[in-house]
């Protein structure tokens, strides 16, 4: 997949956890992409 070559060329040898996966459709009709991201928040929050 043309993706993961992108993605492995900027990581290099740090292969780090990814949900990319290609998909036929999404869940809207006009909708380009999706985007899920995982933030991490200071423990004294």
């Amino acid at each position: 997949m043309a993706a993961w070559e992108v993605y492995r060329d900027h990581m290099g040898a740090h292969d780090v956890p990814s949900t990319l996966l290609g998909v036929t459709v999404l869940g809207y009709a006009d909708q380009l992409v999706e985007v899920e991201a995982v933030a991490v928040l200071p423990a004294d929050r």
